[in-house]
């Protein structure tokens, strides 16, 4: 796979709806420079801190062990439907803190994207293992913009989440939790 290649693949991968980008954009309520540069650096973090490991070293040990892999889905699916239903709860007039860095921190390093990229898409790019992540990382940096950017749409310059999107918000988490789990137990 070449750079380009990897590079599109990575895109259409993070570009679609998952729990990382649904909290995304959750977390645009009343966003500031500051706030969306916390935001953008923790999907980065948590991202890098799964895919060097997996693709480096953990891989072949995933592969022969698929129920840890397993176990890692089930843990996912539980964050996402506890901060689905803390989601659903909260105040909607204090949706900018409602949703954080942490959380979206925790969030993503429980993404199953950043496995399915750590052991099928950065060991087959065919060039300098480096480039490939500087590459990743400006895809990570397009994406989560994109995804912010779409929140901020849906809340505007109020600084909190209008109570349909956070329970549509919540609803999708919920959602992306149960598919988490049957994709773990089937």
């Amino acid at each position: 796979m070449t750079l380009l290649t990897f590079s599109l693949g990575v895109l259409a991968l993070l570009i679609m709806p998952g729990p990382t980008n649904a909290v995304l954009a959750m977390a645009s309520a009343g966003i500031t420079a500051t706030r969306l540069l916390s935001l953008l650096g923790a999907v980065l973090a948590a991202y890098l801190i799964v895919i060097i490991p997996v693709s480096g070293i953990a891989g072949p040990y995933l592969q022969a062990h698929p129920g840890v892999a397993q176990s890692v889905r089930i843990v996912s699916a539980i964050w996402v439907l506890s901060l689905a239903l803390k989601l659903w709860k909260a105040d909607p007039d204090a949706g900018a803190t409602t949703v954080g860095p942490r959380h979206l921190f925790v969030t993503t390093l429980l993404n199953p994207k950043a496995i399915i990229i750590g052991l099928t898409m950065v060991p087959a790019v065919q060039a300098p293992f480096a480039l490939a992540i500087l590459s990743f990382a400006a895809c990570v940096t397009l994406t989560s913009a994109i995804w912010i950017g779409l929140g901020w749409l849906i809340t505007g310059n109020g600084s909190g989440m209008p109570l349909l999107a956070q329970r549509c918000g919540s609803a999708v988490l919920m959602a992306f939790s149960i598919t988490l789990a049957v994709s773990a137990v089937a």
